[in-house]
């Protein structure tokens, strides 16, 4: 009888210890965070994330987790301020400024989908931008963009913005080659 009692207590708080701790999936807004999750979310409400558009909603579920991940103790070490966080600077230009393990980079990005974020609707909307492919090339270029592609993208974004992409050979060769795999998706000459 104590088994029956005690094995499903343990399993619940190890659950609930472990997702405490995560600060990937931690939402929680703490007085020292408050002024930067502010911040976040009137900056991501602008300015998307990365090449990332964002609804008010999104921008206000993600900036309690990165925050959280970010912590308020390594932003101020790097200099980094709830004002400096405010619109018209981006997030990815301060992100850059702190270290973060790969971990760390991955609550990052695995943040969007708690946050009913389609990384891949959201990066195919990006690179057709200005051009209205038709539903078949949207669905060829969201096959071309594999899940590995696109964490690694979306991960270099937003942590050395969106220009650094470019700047890795590797992973702008991959992102050409996948992009060139569906001609009729994207407008080369307008790009």
């Amino acid at each position: 009888m104590l088994a029956k009692v005690v094995v499903p207590l343990v399993v619940a708080l190890a659950l609930a210890l472990s997702s405490c701790g995560d600060p990937g999936t931690n939402d929680e807004v703490t007085v020292a965070s408050k002024p930067y999750v502010d911040a976040l979310v009137g900056d991501l409400s602008a300015h998307g994330a990365g090449d990332i558009e964002l609804t008010a909603t999104q921008a206000r579920c993600l900036a309690p987790r990165w925050v959280n991940v970010l912590q308020p103790e390594r932003l101020q070490a790097a200099g980094i301020r709830p004002g400096t966080l405010a619109r018209d600077v981006g997030f990815d230009v301060k992100a850059a400024e702190v270290p973060l393990t790969d971990g760390e980079v991955g609550h990052l990005v695995d943040a969007f989908g708690a946050c009913d974020v389609d990384l891949e609707q959201a990066y195919v909307d990006h690179v057709t931008a200005g051009h209205a492919p038709d539903p078949t090339d949207r669905d060829c270029l969201a096959d071309a963009l594999s899940d590995d592609l696109l964490r690694r993208l979306v991960s270099v974004e937003l942590t050395k913005g969106a220009a650094a992409v470019d700047q890795d050979a590797n992973l702008s060769s991959e992102l050409f080659d996948a992009l060139s795999t569906c001609p009729g998706a994207i407008d080369v000459a307008g790009s």
